[in-house]
């Protein structure tokens, strides 16, 4: 049977994501499609039977390029899966029967194109676009989880709430938004029409490598018309085993632009800014 819910990661270091990828698996109650983008230079042996899909790259991509190469695979299967989930290979998931309380909320709300498990319900300062330009100016406000850690990053809630963006760590969508679907309405009820750009097309098109592109598919997200949700799922972001705390990355970074990861950064920032004028800033 094809699994309605299929999940992305890419990773420096496949047997050191192992425990968090595995636990996505373990607290699940419906089966899983596991597309694992392997980002860099690890030449571990990997037991294949243990993920579905490996994709091998030896070079470094950078997070949005590796998810948008795992992401456009699985559109292009005949039977693309419903839900599409993109998860940092450094979050464990602590929550049983999770799927099912992902695909009962997009069942529930076909107007929520995309979700995770760490929000904000603010993006960008309320002088943006007023004042000089900062890259500050581009901050998340108000952000919620219900991560082991919670209290260390904003608030914990337990309440769904939608928000205007996620954390990079968890960005959960349905097909038509990966797709590039826009989602409006008329006189006539819900329909989804309207131009296509698949939103990592449209962050990999921006120059954007690493860095806010959990913020810029916020935007996406609005100006697709599509509404972005908060879900307080149990779990740990261990942070930084992504990218940035690989040293492989940082010595690729640096072969990249003369400020290594730094300057993905403020590339990242820079052009968010300049791109989505129309929709900051943004507030629930």
């Amino acid at each position: 049977m094809r699994s309605p819910l299929a999940i992305v990661t890419a990773t420096t270091n496949i047997e050191r994501a192992r425990p968090c990828i595995e636990s996505w698996r373990a607290q699940a109650k419906g089966p899983l499609l596991i597309v694992v983008v392997r980002n860099g230079h690890d030449q571990t042996t990997t037991r294949s039977r243990d993920f579905d899909i490996v994709v091998n790259h030896t070079e470094y991509l950078g997070s949005v390029p590796a998810f948008q190469r795992g992401v456009n695979l699985l559109l292009e299967f005949a039977e693309p899966p419903t839900i599409i989930a993109c998860l940092h290979d450094d979050f464990e998931i602590r929550e049983r029967d999770w799927d099912q309380k992902v695909l009962r909320h997009f069942e529930r709300r076909p107007e929520c194109g995309l979700a995770g498990f760490g929000g904000a319900v603010g993006l960008g300062a309320d002088q943006i676009y007023q004042t000089p330009y900062d890259p500050m100016q581009l901050a998340r406000v108000g952000f919620r989880s219900n991560l082991q850690d919670a209290e260390a990053h904003g608030l914990r809630s337990l309440l769904s709430e939608q928000v205007a963006c996620l954390d990079g760590f968890s960005q959960v969508g349905r097909r038509e938004f990966w797709d590039g679907w826009r989602r409006q309405r008329d006189l006539v009820g819900d329909t989804i029409r309207g131009p296509r750009i698949r939103p990592w097309d449209a962050l990999v098109a921006l120059g954007i490598v690493h860095h806010l592109y959990d913020s810029l598919l916020g935007c996406l997200a609005k100006r697709a018309g599509w509404e972005t949700w908060y879900l307080p799922l149990r779990g740990q972001h261990y942070g930084g085993r992504t990218a940035v705390g690989d040293a492989g990355y940082g010595d690729w970074a640096k072969t990249q632009l003369p400020e290594g990861d730094h300057g993905f950064w403020e590339a990242a920032h820079r052009a968010g800014y300049e791109e989505f004028r129309a929709e900051l800033p943004i507030r629930l």
